[in-house]
């Protein structure tokens, strides 16, 4: 029982608040507010070529993330993509731990599903400037 009780408090230790995943209607009106904030995809390139992604997107695929972390300010909101959001949850896990400052996380599939507008980066590395 002392072994649960200890086992049960060490996880609550290190629990972290998962990341509130925003809507596509929510994302939507951020970029119509033109707001600041540093959108990171963490999905594969080949998964940006076919599905789309936001324009002004930085593509670094989440097992990268933790060896990339230079690659992300520090002195910006930071929003991460996937297709459904888990990914990008788990990537904002990441970069909170690592002290940035994260707003959520998004999925991009209800974003093209509500024919919102998509960049199709194909044949080329993919790496664009934050905004």
């Amino acid at each position: 029982m002392r072994a649960l009780l200890l086992l049960f408090g060490t996880a609550l230790l290190f629990a972290q608040t998962p990341v509130r995943v925003l809507t596509a209607d929510e994302l939507k009106d951020m970029v119509d507010a033109k707001a600041r904030f540093f959108f990171v995809d963490v999905r594969e390139p080949k998964e940006l070529e076919e599905l789309g992604t936001l324009r002004g997107f930085v593509n670094i695929p989440l097992g990268q993330v933790a060896e990339r972390l230079s690659e992300i300010p520090k002195d910006q909101p930071i929003l991460p993509a996937c297709n459904r959001g888990v990914r990008a949850s788990e990537a904002a896990s990441i970069l909170l731990k690592n002290g940035y400052n994260v707003i959520g996380a998004v999925g991009m599939l209800e974003w093209r599903d509500k024919g919102y507008p998509l960049v199709y980066p194909r044949g080329k590395k993919i790496h664009s400037p934050a905004r």
